[in-house]
């Protein structure tokens, strides 16, 4: 005898609900299946993307001898109307004291062993307001790893 009949319900309910208990279930059980996903690392970056990302989350973090060691020796830096030098950039990062940041609108334009980034860039610092701004950045491939060779950026216009 068929179970929906057994229980008065009208055919096919059974069937349904046993599908519907093993989607939930399934469901469930996704969630702790995998992991959560850790933000990227220098070691564990694949796209250019990840490399901005991690480079951001190093200045707010204040991790300064992590964000000299993204920097190439020859970096071309411009920001706040002036060209800065490898040396003058963690000052200026310092300085810019960054609460948090947000990368948007990101492209991503390969060129041989470069990656060229262009992205809008908000950054909010403590007491002062968010500011936007449109920014370039190059990331060249040494060895291994990546290293910033140029960054720029300019006020979003309004």
């Amino acid at each position: 005898m068929n179970r929906a009949r057994k229980f008065g319900w009208p055919a096919g309910v059974g069937s349904a609900c046993t599908i519907l208990v093993l989607a939930l279930s399934f469901g469930l059980t996704g969630c702790t299946v995998w992991g959560a996903k850790n933000p990227p690392t220098v070691k564990s970056m694949t796209g250019a993307q990840d490399h901005e990302h991690v480079f951001w989350s190093q200045v707010k973090a204040r991790h300064w001898r992590k964000v000299t060691a993204m920097l190439a020796t020859n970096v071309v830096y411009s920001a706040g109307g002036k060209i800065l030098s490898r040396d003058q950039i963690v000052p200026y990062l310092q300085a810019e004291n960054v609460r948090d940041y947000i990368l948007t609108g990101t492209q991503v334009k390969p060129s041989g062993p470069d990656m060229t980034l262009t992205y809008h860039l908000q950054i909010s610092s403590p007491g002062g307001p968010t500011r936007s701004f449109t920014a370039i950045s190059v990331w060249q491939q040494v060895g291994g790893g990546w290293i910033l060779i140029l960054h720029t950026e300019q006020p979003a216009a309004s």
